[in-house]
């Protein structure tokens, strides 16, 4: 948790990428998409008033809409997929975004309409179904964009949206239980000191060390999460 919450407050979005694929190493992964949601959540809330100067309303809106149709629909996936399917699916995604953000340049230019309202479909679904909603608009961030301070503060917006829609979601459905309240409460001290320290390193050392540290460990916990659905345990 301190770990993914280093990286989250460096880059706006990695802290589910390392969470999720790591707590469903100890918890079952169901269990481990409802505390992450609730962790993230409690980690954006800290942050983003802080940062809403840089916020792109252009690019958030459309985001914001189509994140939103889409959270319900990863809802219902999340209760029709197995724990091995999930944890595939998680290890896989992982991965899928480790060599495309380690493999393609990013390009300045202008990000269309279509593209983010695509996005944000993509995130809502993933969001939704397991608690990982940033890469489908993480990856076109950091394919088009060049300013890290405003990335990072519209990705955290979005994903405070589409924690809050999932948290509701989940409480709804009734998969938020004293057990995760629990862990919830154990985990959030570690999370908000690793958010302290995430903040420090942006303000060092900027947004290029923070994406080769991301693609580092999100590789390794991908390979993790697919090994162990592999072996089924």
């Amino acid at each position: 948790m301190l770990l993914a919450s280093v990286v989250r407050a460096m880059t706006g979005w990695a802290f589910s990428i390392i969470a999720v694929p790591m707590l469903s190493l100890v918890f079952p992964p169901g269990q481990a998409v409802v505390l992450n949601i609730l962790l993230a959540l409690a980690a954006t809330v800290k942050n983003v008033p802080a940062m809403r100067g840089q916020i792109s309303r252009r690019i958030f809106l459309p985001l914001l809409f189509t994140g939103l149709v889409g959270t319900p629909a990863g809802y219902w996936l999340h209760t029709m997929v197995g724990d091995a399917g999930l944890r595939l699916g998680m290890g896989l995604l992982v991965l899928a975004l480790s060599a495309a953000m380690l493999l393609i340049p990013p390009r300045l230019q202008a990000l269309t309409l279509p593209a983010l309202a695509l996005a944000g479909l993509a995130s809502g679904v993933l969001g939704g179904a397991v608690g990982i909603a940033g890469p489908p608009v993480v990856l076109l961030f950091m394919l088009t964009a060049t300013d890290m301070g405003q990335v990072r503060a519209t990705l955290a917006l979005g994903l405070l949206t589409v924690c809050l829609l999932a948290a509701g979601a989940h409480l709804f459905g009734g998969h938020i239980t004293w057990p995760i309240l629990l862990l919830f409460a154990l985990a959030l001290p570690v999370v908000l000191l690793g958010d302290t320290l995430g903040n420090r390193l942006f303000t060092r050392y900027g947004g290029q060390a923070a994406r080769h540290v991301s693609v580092a460990l999100t590789c390794a916990v991908g390979l993790l999460s697919v090994a162990r659905s592999l072996l089924g345990q």
